[in-house]
């Protein structure tokens, strides 16, 4: 067996970033405004009249990883169920010049492209492939990565499909609210006969980091995972990069990069994490 990441680096970073929406909606406003105050929203209101959207952050977060000299995971939906609730509203058409444009440019300099899996592809084999076809005729080459939109999991049947249309590593497993259970381990692992290979969240940008006590349990879920050898997976929305309305995220991100940076760790996409896994078995 080789050393568990290349060049002996003490643990692995995995940057993910979930494309769920791109434009703000008046319910967002209205939602973040009543839950985090009027202040950042009437800012972020006042981006909107300019012209800039609050919520194409796209080229913002290629500008701060370039800088830091760090590659992310971008993954795209394309939504097709329907239905009242949050979870349908404020869709985006995958198809719109401007969406295909911004995911051959993440291609062109050097993001990779996944797959978010619509709402109810985790149990649909021929959606979650058509899903996947659309992107792929987008990108131009074949998708590998995965991530089901919120965080849909049928255990082990999402994987079993997944694998069957050609995917190759998912990062479903983990939780929106709350750090990653590490008691459940903290390196990548095969599921079973599917042959896919999962990859948890360690956190996710929507657990509340504004909480002094919420950003101190996330550091030292982070550190256990650091202590132990593993992998850190962040998914953070693109939306999160929005100027000064999700400063305390975007802060913990940039921060866990240069940390990783400093004790000299492995940074990678989850295409690239799923190529060394592999040859690990060889």
């Amino acid at each position: 067996m080789s050393e568990t990441w290349p060049a002996g680096a003490p643990y692995a970073l995995c940057l993910t970033h979930d494309v769920d929406r791109i434009q703000k909606q008046l319910y967002h406003y209205l939602f973040y405004g009543a839950k985090h105050g009027l202040r950042t929203q009437l800012r972020s209101f006042r981006e909107r009249l300019s012209g800039r959207e609050p919520y194409w952050n796209f080229d913002r977060i290629m500008e701060l990883e370039a800088g830091l000299g760090v590659r992310s995971t971008f993954l795209f939906l394309s939504e097709s169920a329907s239905g009242f609730g949050p979870e349908f509203w404020g869709r985006y058409e995958i198809s719109q010049e401007k969406v295909k444009a911004v995911i051959c440019a993440l291609d062109r300099g050097g993001w990779e492209i996944g797959l978010h899996g619509s709402l109810l592809s985790y149990r649909d084999l021929d959606l979650l492939k058509r899903e996947k076809d659309v992107l792929e005729d987008i990108v131009g080459r074949s998708v590998r990565s995965t991530r089901q939109h919120y965080l849909n999991l049928d255990e082990p049947g999402t994987w079993q499909i997944q694998r069957q249309i050609g995917l190759e590593v998912d990062s479903t497993l983990g939780f929106a609210d709350r750090p990653w259970d590490c008691s459940r381990g903290v390196h990548p692992f095969y599921t079973g006969e599917s042959g896919m290979l999962e990859l948890p969240i360690t956190l996710m940008d929507t657990i509340g980091l504004t909480d002094p006590g919420i950003r101190r349990d996330a550091e030292r879920v982070v550190e256990r995972v650091v202590r132990a050898g593993g992998l850190v997976v962040l998914d953070w929305h693109q939306r999160t990069y929005s100027p000064g309305e999700y400063v305390d995220a975007v802060d913990f991100y940039v921060s866990a990069i240069q940390e990783a940076k400093t004790r000299g760790a492995w940074i990678a996409t989850m295409g690239a994490i799923a190529d060394y896994w592999s040859s690990r078995k060889d």
